[in-house]
């Protein structure tokens, strides 16, 4: 039976901070001038290669209910897949779970895209906006910016409508994204079986050797999969 590792495709949403403030420029606002540090709005998520979308919201759901689903979403799966989540999607996340008092999830493998982008591609922007329409794999939806998020806040039904299409559209862009990306992925981590001759991406049995590749001390054997186009390592015979 071919293993199928379970990756988690995630983006949410965020409410700004609220506060009192006497100009736009140079500002240092004190912690006493806050009146609401924010926190997570909504999320989306959906296993890569399964067609069902998950979300959940502060409006519908409420805001333990979301965190409850984030964190067990989390715990079940073998890799997080997302666009800046190292820096903004898990972090936030965690401050939620500690506030709601859960436990620590499992550590989690991460795929973060936006990490490959800008280390190994050169493109004019690195958004996933212009990622999406460069390589002709999908577009972000539009919305009306800032005035979206406080209709959202105020209750506005259609708002919070288009604010999950918003939030579900980056999911599916971002998975697009993972697909194509993967096969030049070449420290993606590996994801099946230990020991089995399959793809450690996507975890396919159907793989080739495809010659070697040298170093100063080894000739390693080369194998790609036929399903997804990832390159993995082989055997190593060390140059005597």
């Amino acid at each position: 039976m071919q293993y199928k590792p379970k990756l988690l495709v995630l983006d949410i949403e965020t409410k700004p901070a609220k506060g009192y403030f006497w100009g736009l420029w140079d500002q240092n606002i004190g912690l006493n001038q806050i009146e609401d540090e924010g926190g997570v709005l909504c999320f989306a998520a959906k296993w890569v290669g399964e067609k069902e979308v998950f979300f959940y919201s502060d409006w519908e759901h409420g805001q333990r209910e979301m965190i409850l689903n984030a964190h067990r979403l989390l715990s079940e799966c073998d890799a997080v897949v997302t666009y800046n989540g190292d820096k903004f999607d898990v972090p936030k996340l965690m401050v939620e779970f500690i506030q709601q008092g859960l436990k620590m999830p499992p550590p989690l493998t991460s795929i973060d895209l936006y990490k490959f982008v800008k280390s190994k591609l050169k493109l004019l922007s690195n958004k996933l906006a212009f990622v999406g329409d460069f390589f002709k794999i999908g577009a972000k939806i539009k919305n009306e910016g800032f005035g979206l998020w406080l209709k959202v806040m105020a209750g506005d039904v259609k708002a919070q409508g288009r604010m999950q299409r918003y939030c579900v559209g980056d999911v599916k862009l971002t998975e697009k994204a993972y697909k194509k990306f993967r096969p030049f992925m070449l420290n993606h981590p590996h994801l099946g079986d230990i020991g089995s001759h399959a793809c450690g991406a996507c975890g396919s049995k159907h793989v080739q050797s495809r010659g070697k590749r040298r170093t100063k001390s080894f000739h390693i054997q080369r194998i790609q999969c036929q399903t997804c186009g990832s390159w993995q390592d082989g055997k190593r015979q060390k140059v005597t």
